[in-house]
């Protein structure tokens, strides 16, 4: 089995986002499509590696955010198996709502960012029950549930090798500062904290991150993820316990953040890089969204 990491150059950057080509024999299967933004590239970068994109097998989303999905309709337009969590079908058939939200929050940056996502065709899309393996060819493909950055969150497990969107947060360029990936709305600490365990227990030789690449000492990295996530939680929950408004917070995390990176000689264009594709003051709203409902829950 070989595995291609394809670096999307995402607005021109270097390992930001990842997609990631797999071969077997005559079996080829994609992960991960990025945004609809990077799709030329990827194309190209494809045929690159002589694999026309038409005769793909199959490609599997380990969730529908734009810079892991935005792409996908199209794959499947042309008529390859879409395998998706079964929560996440229904929003590559029809991503009005997914895109007016994301509308939303970037604005006029919107299309220059992400460009805009084709809906997949229904009869190309398929659900992949948690814990079933998908046999594509000669692959076959294990979906493990890793809810805590989004409800409809898989992990894809390859033999020893696991696909792990943004379950293991996001490391670039191999610094050691690993970023939390908590986007609202829908992150949530413990799932997130079993989903790390989960895939810790897996013994796994390589994770591969969407934001970037193969990490070779997987339970270190978990670990090490594990410990981060509960760290900046914790810093969040007591900036609420202390009132902060939330602009403030965000300003707050983004020092705290900064310090844990640069703590470990973290150059700045990492630094930027993952600004870009996992900002602090998104991460910021995802982790206080989390404790505010939790607490209206216990009230």
């Amino acid at each position: 089995m070989l595995i291609h990491t394809i670096d999307l150059d995402f607005e021109g950057l270097h390992e930001a986002i990842a997609a990631f080509l797999v071969e077997s024999g005559e079996t080829r299967i994609l992960i991960e499509t990025g945004p609809e933004s990077t799709r030329e590239t990827l194309v190209g970068k494809l045929a690159a590696l002589g694999c026309n994109p038409a005769e793909l097998d199959a490609v599997f989303v380990t969730h529908i955010h734009l810079d892991h999905a935005g792409a996908a309709g199209w794959f499947a337009d042309l008529g390859i198996p879409l395998y998706a969590h079964p929560k996440a079908v229904r929003h590559l058939v029809e991503p009005s709502r997914l895109i007016g939200s994301a509308r939303t929050v970037y604005g006029d940056q919107f299309d220059d960012l992400w460009g805009e996502m084709i809906p997949a065709p229904q009869e190309s899309t398929h659900a992949i029950q948690p814990g079933a393996i998908q046999t594509v060819g000669e692959l076959s493909i294990e979906a493990i549930e890793t809810p805590g950055h989004a409800f409809h969150h898989y992990a894809y497990a390859l033999g020893n090798n696991c696909f792990a969107g943004d379950a293991a947060g996001a490391r670039i360029g191999g610094s050691d500062f690993i970023s939390v990936t908590s986007a609202p709305p829908q992150f949530h600490l413990a799932h997130t904290l079993n989903s790390i365990d989960l895939l810790r227990s897996r013994g796994f030789d390589a994770v591969y991150l969407t934001h970037f690449g193969a990490v070779t000492s997987p339970k270190q990295h978990l670990s090490d993820y594990r410990e981060a996530v509960e760290l900046n939680a914790e810093f969040i929950r007591q900036r609420l316990e202390e009132q902060m408004d939330p602009e403030s917070l965000k300003i707050a995390y983004q020092a705290f953040c900064m310090e844990q990176a640069f703590r470990v000689e973290t150059a700045r264009e990492i630094w930027e890089i993952l600004q870009r594709v996992n900002s602090t003051d998104m991460c910021a709203d995802g982790i206080r969204l989390f404790w505010e409902k939790l607490r209206t829950e216990e009230t």
